[in-house]
């Protein structure tokens, strides 16, 4: 019993397919810049980072973004299937459980069907359903009962019938195929993909199920609802990695956070921030405006706490004042061979005022050490990153509103009175330039 989504089903305007391919990489790298910078599913950080925002809403990650939780590894195994009318399924599952019915009337069956356990949202009475979970319990036909090599024989005859050279890969495996092809046909219908003989993944969860049918009392569609499998024991231990789960709830989106600011970085531990990483050489437009920009070679970095800060960054009065991930931040960039260092920080906040949802980004301070002025040319290399960071938001909260409350939404740059006039209206100009190359 997996989750299963409907084609095409988005979450906050991200694709559910899109969340699962970012949460199989986190998994493998155990590093949240393996989900944002996944070029292969998102155009570009922006893109990746709200994603993975929405992960993180969904209670899909762990406190430090670095692993997977138990729903989390549930979505990423999740599949996307055209819901079918819950009338449609249960006329499917009737016909199955006719099919048994008619096995079991043969007192020379290769094989005898003798429980049937219904779980999901067919047994909840679901309007759409995904697929029909069911635990078949299945064993040889009466005749077979003491002559395992003979039912092995009849099995392997029985399968050729499809397949004829079918070579069974490991002992018995022609018992399962065999048990396959009587129970559902030369062909399963897509919906029974959910259905299992005698694997018992679905006895050991605690999940509710039904006792649909037996061998001696036939079908039983109004049987009681239990609590869990009658061999669900919760002392056992199981192997099982993917946790079995029916559906997942997507909350009510409130007011949101600004993004976590490390993904212009790709959440690198020193917050170094490589331009090539933002989007494909061929719409990086990040890397362009930088291109246009510096004069020198820079190092650019993303900095949330005091703790990656060069020291000589350290001695400016309240730097590292309040730093978080989503909230107030700290921009540097140093000239290579020289010992020009520049830094701005700024402060973010997504609030509802007077109705309307606005996404704030003031520069709180903005200088070059060791100089009386702001260096040009580093200035506008950070306010290139700091226009990134405040699109981000702005792509975020726009998403989650339109999923939400959809208030208007104004998007502001605010600056101190100790930074220059001309960076809030660059910054602006640069944001707009970003914003219309993503997607809408």
């Amino acid at each position: 019993m997996s989750i299963t989504f409907p084609r095409k089903f988005a979450i906050g305007g991200v694709p559910v397919t899109n969340i699962k391919e970012g949460l199989k990489s986190l998994s493998r790298t155990n590093d949240p810049g393996s989900f944002v910078g996944l070029r292969s599913v998102f155009p570009t950080l922006i893109h990746g980072s709200h994603a993975l925002e929405i992960a993180g809403l969904l209670g899909l990650l762990d406190d430090e973004r670095s692993d997977l939780t138990p729903t989390g590894r549930a979505v990423a195994h999740s599949r996307s299937v055209v819901k079918t009318e819950l009338t449609k399924a249960r006329a499917i599952l009737d016909q199955l459980l006719e099919r048994f019915v008619a096995i079991n009337a043969d007192p020379d069956r290769l094989i005898s069907i003798n429980r049937v356990y219904l779980y999901g949202s067919v047994m909840r009475g679901d309007p759409l359903v995904g697929d029909i979970d069911l635990d078949i319990e299945a064993s040889r036909g009466p005749a077979y009962a003491n002559d395992l090599q003979g039912y092995l024989r009849d099995c392997l005859t029985f399968v050729r019938r499809f397949a004829p050279n079918y070579v069974p890969p490991v002992y018995m495996a022609e018992s399962d195929k065999a048990m396959d092809y009587l129970a559902f046909g030369q062909r399963r219908a897509p919906i029974l993909t959910g259905a299992m003989i005698n694997v018992r993944n679905l006895s050991t969860i605690p999940a509710p199920c039904q006792l649909i049918y037996t061998i001696q009392n036939g079908v039983e569609m109004n049987a009681p609802i239990l609590t869990t499998h009658p061999d669900y024991d919760p002392a056992i231990e199981t192997s099982h990695e993917i946790p079995h789960l029916a559906s997942i709830e997507v909350p009510k989106f409130g007011i949101p956070e600004p993004v976590d600011a490390r993904f212009i970085a790709k959440f690198h531990p020193s917050g170094r921030i490589a331009a090539h990483d933002f989007a494909s050489p061929t719409s990086n437009l990040l890397a362009r405006l930088l291109r246009l920009h510096e004069q020198q070679s820079s190092t650019l970095k993303v900095h949330v706490s005091g703790d990656t800060l060069d020291p000589a960054f350290a001695k400016r009065g309240g730097l590292t004042d309040d730093l978080r991930p989503k909230g107030t931040i700290v921009l540097t960039v140093e000239t290579d061979r020289s010992e020009l260092r520049s830094f701005m920080k700024i402060e973010r906040r997504v609030a509802t005022i007077d109705g309307t949802l606005t996404i704030d980004l003031k520069v709180c301070d903005l200088a070059t050490l060791q100089r009386r002025r702001t260096d040009d040319a580093h200035a506008d290399c950070l306010a290139v990153v700091a226009a990134t960071i405040h699109m981000a938001d702005r792509f975020h909260a726009v998403a989650l509103n339109q999923a939400g409350s959809n208030y208007p939404i104004e998007a502001t740059v605010t600056t101190a009175s100790s930074v220059p006039d001309t960076i809030g209206p660059l910054i602006q100009q640069f944001g707009s330039k970003i914003s219309r190359s993503l997607d809408p």
